[in-house]
């Protein structure tokens, strides 16, 4: 239901709702927004009229945002709606702020980092916009990722969240951010995945030693650094729920 609760900026989750159910990362919704790859904004002379099958895509978007508040009669609908649609102008605006906006819709969850790998988008353009949906309360700091050995200074990663993300797309913004910045986390992805599977599985138990993970990998024989691997890893069973005792 399309509830006052439901509509507040910090949750995006009306958002989350259409572009799920209605769309998708190639649906109609991207080129009806005009985000796609190159991020080029059609000039307008050059797009034809709206009318016909065009309209009905955006009738089908309210019809949908109805059938979601079809408990509240048609007055309390419409503020929702018009909050909804005072909303929408804030964010799209900005071309930047609404691309990664609706990339957190569909994802979730993510680093600068990614979010600059993924939609191709200068990193001061990054920051700026993520300030934006930070300042409207739109993304929250989910928590500061772990840097990877020989970068450089400054501060950790944050990975962002809309609020009411799940942990499993926070955990699966912080992969992507590892994976991103060195193969050796997909190296080490593999090797945690070999040790879940041959041994922690097959002798039925929750946890393991550090110095396993050592050993594990070493027979595996990985060509890079076995620490650097190991530590990876570790990460991962415990996003799987291992206990990893040091």
């Amino acid at each position: 239901m399309l509830t006052s609760n439901l509509i507040r900026v910090s949750t995006g989750m009306i958002f989350r709702q259409v572009t799920g159910q209605l769309c998708g990362r190639s649906s109609w919704l991207h080129t009806m927004l005009e985000v796609d790859g190159t991020r080029g904004v059609k000039k307008r002379s050059a797009e034809p009229p709206l009318g016909g099958s065009d309209f009905k895509k955006y009738v089908d978007v309210y019809r949908h945002l109805l059938l979601l508040n079809e408990k509240n009669n048609l007055a309390t609908t419409l503020k929702n709606i018009q909050e909804l649609l005072s909303f929408t102008e804030k964010v799209f605006s900005s071309h930047a702020v609404a691309e990664v906006f609706l990339y957190f819709c569909l994802q979730g969850s993510a680093t600068a980092w990614v979010i600059q790998n993924e939609l191709n988008i200068p990193e001061a353009t990054i920051y700026r916009a993520l300030k934006r949906l930070r300042s409207m309360g739109i993304v929250l700091p989910a928590l500061k990722a772990s840097k990877v050995k020989h970068s450089k200074g400054g501060p950790r990663p944050t990975v962002w969240a809309l609020e009411g993300s799940t942990t499993e797309e926070v955990a699966r913004a912080l992969r992507l951010h590892y994976q991103m910045l060195s193969p050796k986390f997909l190296v080490a992805e593999k090797a945690a995945q070999t040790i879940l599977d041959e041994y922690i599985t097959k002798r039925n138990v929750d946890e393991i030693s550090y110095r396993e993970i050592i050993i594990q990998v070493k027979e595996l024989r990985i060509p890079f650094r076995t620490p650097d691997i190991a530590d990876l890893a570790a990460t991962y069973l415990n996003e799987k729920g291992i206990k990893v005792w040091r």
